[in-house]
Parts: C-alpha cells; sequence; structure tokens
C-alpha cells in the first residue's frame, strides 16, 4: 500500500513536471498579426541582429552573426555553409536610408572566432569615447570583448579580452563603467542535450548574474532558470533581467557590495529576450518569444521553420517597478522570425532577431 501511493505520488508529481513545460512552450498560444505603423525590412541583414544599443545620438550598435555554441548538428552545418560571420552593424535613425554600415576591426582582432551575441554600449560624458562590450561565444569557452569605436575610420579597436571561469555560457552584459560591467550566465551544460535537459527538460536554476568589478568576479545572483538580457537602469539603481522560461520581468536592487536582491517579478505572459530603455518615457522595450517550441525548432533549423516575433511595452511607475503593458508589434515570422530586442528612437523602431533580418517601423500607436 505504501509503495501505491509513492508511486501515485510520483506519477502526480511528473505529470505535473510535463504539463508545466508543455504550458511553458506555448502550445495554447494565440498570435494576431499588426504594426505600430509602416514597417520593412533593413537590407543587407540575413544572418541575425541578437542585440543592440542605441545612443543618445540615434547611433545604434548591433550584434550580427550569432553562432548559438549549443544547436544543433543541423545549425552548426547550415553556418558554415552559408559561411556566416561575427558582425557589428552601425545603424542610425537619423538617416534611416542608408541602412547598416559593417564596422570594421583592427588588424590584432580574431575575426574566425568573433561570433557577438549581447552587447552593452557606454559613452563618456566628458569625452564622447564610446566603449562596447560584446559577448562571444567561441568554439571552446565563452568570453567578453571590450573595443573602442572610431567613428572616424568605423573601426572597432580590440581593447581586452575577458576570460575567467565564472563566464560559463554567457547571454547578455550590462556595462556599469568603461571597466565593470554585469552579465548573465544563461546555463551551465555547452552542449545542445545536456542545455535541453537542464533548462527545459530538468529545470535546473544553474544560471546566474555576475559583476566584474575591475579586478574580480563577483556572483551578484544565482538560482536563476536560464536568465537572458540584462540592463542597467537609467539611475543605475537597478538591474532588469529577462526571466526567459517564466515569462518574467525580473527587477532586482543593486546592494552595496553589487550584488542583486530581487525588488519585483513582473509577468508578462511572453517569454523576453532582450530589454532597452524608450527614451521620452522610461518604459521598458522586450522583444519576445510568444511560442517557445516554434523558437526552438527555428533556432535548430532556421532554414526550415519561423518562429513568432513579439515587441511589448512595459510601463514603469519608477525604475523599480513596472504597471502596464502595451504590445507595439506581432509577427508570426513572415516577415522576421525570433525576434529578440526593439528600440525606439523618435518614434521609428528597430527590431533584431535571432538569426534571422532585422525590422523598421514607424511608431503611430504612441502618438
Amino acid at each position: 500500500m505504501y509503495a501505491k501511493i509513492v508511486g501515485i505520488s510520483l506519477l502526480v508529481v511528473f505529470s505535473q513536471h510535463f504539463a508545466r513545460i508543455i504550458y511553458k512552450a506555448g502550445y495554447h498560444h494565440v498570435l494576431y498579426n499588426h504594426t505600430p505603423g509602416p514597417c520593412h525590412q533593413i537590407p543587407g541583414v540575413d544572418h541575425g541582429s541578437e542585440d543592440m544599443e542605441t545612443l543618445p545620438n540615434g547611433m545604434t550598435f548591433i550584434t550580427s552573426g550569432h553562432w548559438w555554441s549549443v544547436g544543433s548538428k543541423h545549425f552548426h552545418n547550415l553556418y558554415k555553409e552559408q559561411n556566416r560571420q561575427g558582425k557589428i552593424l552601425l545603424f542610425n535613425f537619423n538617416t534611416p536610408e542608408k541602412g547598416v554600415i559593417e564596422l570594421g576591426f583592427e588588424d590584432d582582432f580574431d575575426i574566425p572566432e568573433f561570433h557577438p551575441h549581447g552587447i552593452s554600449v557606454i559613452q563618456n560624458e566628458d569625452t564622447g569615447k564610446i566603449t562596447l562590450f560584446v559577448v562571444n561565444h567561441l568554439s571552446d569557452r565563452d568570453q567578453i570583448e571590450k573595443f573602442q569605436f572610431n567613428e572616424k575610420h568605423m573601426m572597432l579597436e580590440h581593447l581586452f579580452s575577458y576570460r575567467d571561469e565564472a563566464i560559463i555560457l554567457a547571454n547578455d552584459v550590462a556595462a556599469t563603467s568603461e571597466n565593470s560591467f554585469y552579465f548573465s550566465n544563461y546555463a551551465y551544460s555547452r552542449s545542445h542535450l545536456g542545455m535541453l535537459f537542464e533548462c527545459f527538460l530538468a529545470q535546473f536554476p544553474w544560471g546566474s548574474v555576475v559583476y566584474f568589478d575591475g579586478a574580480n568576479y563577483i556572483e551578484a545572483a544565482d538560482g536563476l532558470l536560464v536568465p537572458n538580457g540584462v540592463l542597467l537602469s537609467p539611475d543605475k539603481r537597478y538591474l532588469y533581467v529577462a526571466n526567459g522560461f517564466f515569462t518574467s520581468l525580473s527587477i532586482f536592487g543593486i546592494d552595496d557590495d553589487d550584488r542583486l536582491s530581487i525588488i519585483q517579478e513582473y509577468q508578462l505572459y511572453s517569454s523576453p529576450d532582450n530589454f532597452l530603455i524608450e527614451p521620452k518615457t522610461g518604459n521598458l522595450l522586450a522583444g519576445t518569444h510568444h511560442v517557445l517550441h516554434q523558437t526552438g525548432d527555428h533556432l535548430n533549423a532556421p532554414d526550415v521553420y519561423n518562429a513568432p516575433t513579439k515587441v511589448l511595452m512595459i510601463h514603469m511607475t519608477n525604475t523599480s517597478h513596472a504597471d502596464g503593458i502595451t504590445e507595439l508589434y506581432s509577427d508570426d515570422g513572415s516577415n522576421i522570425s525570433a525576434g529578440t530586442v526593439a528600440s525606439i528612437y523618435d518614434n521609428k523602431m528597430l527590431i533584431g532577431s535571432v538569426v534571422d533580418k532585422l525590422m523598421y517601423c514607424e511608431v503611430r500607436t504612441l502618438e
């Protein structure tokens, strides 16, 4: 009798677990296509625009050519067959007709081993110097690259590669100064099957957010399940973390020792990838994956499957509290698949994707 009770209890637990997985995969989600105004694809971007950051003058730095290090064999073969290259692109909201410019690198940077993911851009208020931090997925490890932008020559000077055992499987980076930053480790396993088991089937909370203070790596928050994008609040008192699997925005307060304490967990009902700040209102913009199982299919075989894209505006009552959502953009994947990030400047919006296109839209719904 005791064994029967134990067996039934385990069956209930496992049934609830897998029901939760199916629910989070989004099989029940319904999506309706709509835009905030006229939209079109930016020419010359075919292999992703995974993350971006826009400066106050409208210059936007974009990572492209994302290599999914835990992707399927099909994805890796396709990456090689299409000769995809890691790139940093520059788009200027003031001259959108010029499209994107591919930035060059100084001769000392090893381009074949450049697979960019998350990006953070910081500009020195006194000198105007622009510094970029970029997550780089190498074949055997992850590291974070530091560049300085030379606007005259449209080049990136490579300054430093941050390498440490604390950088496990990085997703995004948020600069706090020219020599310090937070970054997210979204998983521990570096294999396709290992990550599938860790993050999706078993749902082990082995993700973390780490802070580099210029000398030491400090684990700022642990026990996280697949933390994606990270973004510093305008007042630098809070860190916004995209909680993809739990479809929420996590707002952390930054303690005196640079560690993080949770302030608010705000439900978005769609899986966020990256956050950016809308400059006029201070609200957050989120690129989200609304149907996760389709996103997974697309990332494993982008030449076969499309995946939905959704852009949300998260209304902030202050830098530490979210209250309300406006859906700005929704697409079933016909125009842009697996959208990850959105940036708005002067009522114009860019939408990036993991390995697909780059969209440009007029935003008339907020006028």
